[in-house]
């Protein structure tokens, strides 16, 4: 039984179980270095990450949750890591115990005790601190699994006023973090914003990035929301709720997101559903123009972020490379893409890897090595016929 909630993570009843996703993401966290999930707003990620929190926690392995949407810098990063594994016992209270360097150890006690300390000495010894990190993960103790939401935003917001300090300070924590991995610490990276794009515009080390294993949320296939509409309506419409309603619904909600289907449901009213024969003036009215909205407009955004790219990659390299895949009505193999001098089949290799990092595209590999390139969903191809780019 589904109960219906919109606009935040969901927990417990609140949220439809896709046991293969969750269960391959748990393995994922058990098997690899470090996963990063970026991808579109209200896909899921949030809910798929607190099923991942959960598990930990009835596991009882620690973790470390950060918020990083609103972290400046260096030192508010480790002052949020602190907080997230607070006490004598905490992981950055053992990095502390570590140091041998008087300024790196001053400023990490004076993190620890929440008091000021200046943010240009950590940055400078920031090497120390990272290697007292990999000592402390060599050490006796089971490592944290680090989970930070909204990571690309730390990286953003490091590096937008475009200073040198900025990017070597956002090279010196993607270098760092890549170590921390090696060692032993695993990772889980979300974020609302793509992170190749963010590397590309500002100059960053693409190699730091390169042990993180994607993880896409996908729509709900048409099974699954069938059921997630039974799961939803068995109790809620007191038996009401018909085949016919089910049909009407699946041929108006288009995109299998869960938030589109929980705003269908909650406009039919699922206590006195609506007659199936308007449903399809509920939705246009009700429901698409609000959701249509917020994903086309983080499309928008996405794509004129794209502007800052040099050489105007934008519309060279990155538009034609869209238009090959969203406009097409089949899977585009990458070794049949081109793109124009100067650029190289290696450029357009990154310009797709960063279009897949921001939810425009997906891939799949054959057992030949070819990439097999498609919309990453629905609204994907929505968004290209409604922003008419080329």
């Amino acid at each position: 039984m589904v109960e219906l909630h919109f606009g935040s993570p969901v927990t417990g009843a609140q949220r439809f179980p896709r046991p293969e996703l969750e269960a391959r993401l748990m393995r994922d966290l058990e098997s690899c270095a470090g996963i990063k999930m970026f991808g579109l707003r209200r896909i899921g990620k949030s809910t798929l990450r607190l099923y991942a929190m959960e598990q930990l926690e009835q596991a009882q392995r620690p973790f470390a949750f950060i918020d990083a949407q609103g972290s400046t810098s260096l030192g508010d990063f480790l002052t949020r890591l602190a907080q997230a594994i607070p006490g004598e016992s905490g992981f950055v209270a053992r990095v502390a115990s570590v140091l041998n360097s008087a300024p790196a150890k001053s400023v990490l006690s004076a993190l620890l005790k929440s008091e000021d300390f200046k943010e240009s000495t950590l940055s400078a010894h920031w090497q120390v601190v990272s290697n007292a990190v990999i000592e402390t993960l060599r050490g006796e103790g089971e490592n944290p699994v680090l989970i930070v939401d909204e990571f690309p935003f730390l990286i953003d917001n490091l590096t937008k006023d475009g200073s040198a300090e900025g990017v070597k300070d956002a090279n010196k924590l993607l270098a760092s973090m890549r170590e921390w991995r090696g060692e032993g610490m695993t990772m889980l990276l979300t974020g609302s914003i793509g992170l190749t794009g963010i590397a590309r515009t500002r100059g960053l080390n693409l190699e730091h990035l390169n042990d993180l294993k994607r993880f896409a949320v996908p729509e709900l296939t048409e099974e699954q929301a069938r059921a997630f509409i039974a799961q939803a309506t068995e109790k809620a419409s007191k038996g009401l709720w018909s085949q016919a309603h089910t049909e009407a619904f699946m041929q108006e909600v288009g995109v299998l997101y869960p938030c589109f289907i929980v705003a269908g449901l909650m406009e039919v009213n699922l206590s006195q559903p609506a007659d199936p024969a308007a449903f399809p003036d509920i939705f246009a009215e009700q429901v698409r123009p609000d959701l249509h909205h917020t994903f086309f407009h983080q499309f928008d955004r996405r794509f004129k972020a794209y502007n800052a790219l040099p050489n105007g990659e934008q519309r060279a390299l990155y538009l034609p490379a869209l238009k090959a895949v969203l406009a097409s009505q089949e899977p585009r193999c990458q070794g049949d893409l081109t793109c124009a001098k100067p650029y190289t089949p290696l450029d357009l290799d990154l310009a797709l890897e960063t279009l897949a990092d921001d939810g425009f595209i997906h891939f799949a590999e054959t057992a030949e090595g070819d990439r097999l390139w498609r919309p990453a969903s629905r609204l994907a191809k929505l968004w290209w016929k409604r922003a008419r780019l080329a």
